[in-house]
This record gives C-alpha cells, structure tokens and sequence, in this order.
C-alpha cells in the first residue's frame, strides 16, 4: 500500500474543524434562524432568505443535519475512518454546496461548502480501486438463467414512471 500523504491530513483536518464547527452551530440553534421576512410578498425574497425562513422551519432538521456533520467529521479525524466519514458525508456536503450555490447563500458559505466537498472527493478518489470494488466489480449481477426476465422488469419500471409522468402532465 503507498503511504498516505501528509497533504490528505490537512485536508481532513481542516475539513473537520469546518464540519464540527457547522455542526455545533446547528444544534446550538445559531444557523437557521429565519430573517424577518413573515410579512414580506415572497416575490421580494432573496434565495437566501427563503432558503434560511424554510430551513429554519423545522429545529429538528438542522439538529439532525448538525449531528451528521459531527458525525463525518468525528469520523474524518481518523486514518482508519475517513474513507468511511468521507463516503458519509459526500452527499450530505453535495447538497450543502448546491444550496449555497444556487440560492445564493454568501460567498463565505460558498468557498467552504466547496473547500469541503473538494477534500472529500480528494479523499475518495485516492481510494477510488478499493470503492469500485466494493460498490461494482464485487457485486452479484443477476443469474444467466433469469437476467432476460430481471431486464425486462427494470424496461417495464421505467416505462410505467415515464407514462405516469406523462399521463399526470396531461391532467
């Protein structure tokens, strides 16, 4: 196995300080607090403040999502977990950066949900032969003797997704 390199530690670690930071904050209710907006048409609204009024919405979200990033992040500390942290946290961090992207959020947000997002992918990739095998090559495929009938499901799901999408379009 190659050593591992020193610059995948920092990454990890400045990763975590950024995550438990995010985390901590959520569930000490400083992140998602809905601006005052309640008597506002909602045509006047910035991505920002919607997305902070219907984030705030629910306590239990961001705790839940707070306990997440503490959990990655807990997880990223560690040589011997961080593929698993990473591999856990990946879509979590995607949405983020996604959220703060397209709803504006603040550039701040934005260059440390994509710093995160970076690492992880960083951290993946140098594990990327072992992730393959795990989620492809060593993975059963369906028997010869019933793989026509398995395909012909799959063709039949998603035709009955397109027609219904159709059919509900026409409605």
């Amino acid at each position: 196995m190659k050593p591992y390199p020193k610059h995948l530690d920092w990454l990890r670690y400045l990763s975590v300080w950024m995550l438990l930071t995010y985390g901590l904050a959520k569930l000490a209710g400083l992140q998602f607090h809905a601006p005052d907006v309640a008597q506002s048409p909602v045509s006047s609204l910035s991505g920002y403040q919607l997305t902070w009024y219907y984030y705030s919405y629910s306590h239990a979200y961001g705790s839940i999502l707070g306990l997440v990033q503490l959990a990655g992040g807990t997880l990223l500390l560690f040589r011997k977990t961080a593929t698993l942290g990473a591999a856990m946290m990946l879509p979590v961090m995607m949405n983020i950066l996604m959220i703060n992207l397209f709803f504006s959020i603040g550039w701040g947000a934005q260059v440390i949900s994509a710093f995160i997002f970076v690492s992880i992918v960083v951290l993946l990739w140098r594990d990327r032969a072992a992730l393959v095998g795990c989620f492809w090559s060593c993975q059963e495929a369906e028997p010869n003797d019933s793989r026509r009938f398995h395909r012909s499901v799959a063709v039949l799901i998603v035709l009955l997704v397109i027609a219904e999408i159709v059919f509900g379009l026409l409605h």
